[in-house]
């Protein structure tokens, strides 16, 4: 039998969010499912509150490697500072190269990747906190024949978008040349599911490139994707078994506009969402407001999770 992880970095101000995302992990994969969260040690308790018996609560410390400690207290502090930019950000101190600081996107990418070591199952899922489930999720969604599913969009990353710099970071951790061609596959989604073999594999290439640990490679970086990390080295290294199954739906239905979705957008948000899809995402940087966000997760499930 397959077995499945569910893997999802959070923090604090994503708590409620979360234990939105928990109880439908409970309700709609199968009881031998856990679902493991990484945060910031401060708020371990407030996870650990959840009380559930398929919650694993693992602290970054608890996962991260020596040579890399996290600051979050030092974060938050900074947070409080006038006149500091926004756009300053010290999630945790690399010691090998402590300037710059890791930042908190990076470091939730990276805590989420040590799981690899830290979970025995044949296919880890990510789950974002801004995700929920509203249809079963089960080892036949994310195993084909042998395969863990790749999400692939073909040609959807451009030089325009952000997400063109994220692949160019991922060649040069992989050793591989960069080209800088018209377009690129897409590899990111709210749901992802990666084959620890190959993500083992991944990260020993990055270590071999890099002449370091995978871990002091990755913090250095100030553009970084870990699902175009994978996907890159999926696509470069895998066999054709590991090819097979590369759809370009991702299960997920998301919402990635930069304004809150309105309470009249819910039935044109509901329209569009696929036969495949078993999740809808709703960008928690929206600010949409929870009664939206509930009204879409009824009409799609018939009740909210509980």
């Amino acid at each position: 039998m397959t077995t499945m992880a569910v893997i999802t970095p959070s923090y604090r101000p994503d708590l409620a969010g979360f234990r939105r995302l928990h109880a439908s992990v409970r309700r709609y994969t199968d009881a031998s499912v856990n679902h493991h969260v990484i945060v910031p040690g401060r708020d371990a308790p407030l996870y650990r509150d959840i009380g559930s018996d398929r919650l694993v609560v693992w602290t970054y410390q608890d996962v991260l490697p020596a040579g890399v400690t996290p600051t979050d207290r030092l974060a938050l502090a900074t947070k409080r500072v006038p006149g500091l930019p926004a756009s300053f950000n010290c999630a945790a101190i690399n010691w090998r190269r402590p300037w710059k600081p890791v930042r908190g996107w990076v470091l939730q990418q990276i805590v989420k990747m040590c799981m690899v070591d830290r979970v025995t199952a044949d296919v880890l899922v990510n789950i974002d906190s801004d995700v929920v489930l509203v249809r079963r999720l089960g080892p036949d969604h994310v195993v084909q024949d042998g395969t863990v599913r790749l999400y692939t969009l073909e040609d959807s990353i451009g030089p325009e978008m952000r997400h063109y710099r994220w692949a160019e970071t991922a060649h040069e951790l992989l050793g591989l040349p960069w080209t800088g061609e018209d377009s690129y596959p897409d590899h990111i989604a709210g749901l992802v599911s990666w084959d620890p073999r190959l993500l083992r594999a991944c990260l020993d290439r990055v270590e071999e490139v890099s002449g370091t640990s995978w871990v002091q490679a990755i913090a250095e970086q100030l553009q970084f994707s870990e699902d175009f990390l994978y996907g890159t080295y999926v696509r470069t290294f895998g066999s054709e078994q590991d090819l097979r199954f590369q759809p370009d739906t991702t299960l997920c239905h998301s919402y990635w506009e930069t304004e809150a979705m309105a309470a009249d957008q819910v039935e044109r948000f509901v329209a569009g969402f696929g036969d495949e899809d078993c999740a809808v995402h709703i960008q928690s940087n929206t600010e949409t407001d929870d009664q939206v966000f509930r009204a879409v997760v009824e009409r799609l499930s018939g009740a909210s999770p509980r």
